[in-house]
């Protein structure tokens, strides 16, 4: 097992990319075929209107609606909503999700730190039982906050009555390391390693 994991009282865990894999063109497979490529563009395109999903200021149907608007797809807000829904399914564990229950039979402090939306995360945890056995979850849609805004990891740490200089805070993005570094946490930058020492 990773010295980091080892190292650690406690341990934080992004979910997409970290513990589960996320895969935009993936999802894209639960779009109907015809409508793929205009729905695929609205939801993962430049200015990646999926993320709206994460903050949870807006209503589910009013984002998926937007998507629709914008991809001019007759009815692509059910498609939309179904796809968000559904995402979970083509999502696959990574070796650091089955590592949880043994980091838990050590003692270690899990938690887990996302950007996600609901239900589907709740979906998500019905699939993937292994994200029951953490601590506590703090997901963006709940908080209205998203990382790497600092604002969401206070929760954390106040929720969990954590100490950052005891526990490894593990995300696939830079930019939320860096935040998490900031404030006193170890980290990892955690690259999708298919096996860790």
């Amino acid at each position: 097992m990773d010295e980091r994991l080892l190292n650690a009282d406690c341990i934080v865990f992004d979910v997409g990319n970290v513990l589960l894999t996320f895969e935009p063109e993936k999802v894209a497979a639960l779009l109907p075929k015809e409508h793929r490529e205009a729905l695929f563009h609205a939801m993962f395109g430049p200015d990646w209107r999926w993320a709206a999903f994460d903050l949870g200021v807006e209503s589910n149907e009013e984002i998926a609606q937007s998507m629709a608007d914008a991809a001019q797809v007759k009815g692509g807000k059910e498609m939309i909503l179904y796809a968000f829904y559904h995402f979970h399914e083509t999502m696959r564990p990574l070796p650091l999700y089955d590592m949880i229950p043994e980091l838990a039979a050590m003692g270690k402090r899990l938690f887990a730190l996302t950007n996600y939306g609901e239900p589907a995360f709740s979906f998500a945890c019905q699939a993937y039982p292994h994200l029951q056995m953490l601590e506590d979850r703090v997901v963006s849609s709940q908080e209205k906050l998203v990382k790497p805004d600092p604002a969401i990891f206070a929760k954390l740490i106040e929720r969990g009555g954590l100490q950052p200089e005891g526990t490894l805070f593990i995300d696939d993005s830079l930019a939320n390391v860096q935040a998490a570094a900031a404030l006193g946490f170890r980290t990892w930058h955690y690259a999708g390693e298919d096996t860790l020492g």
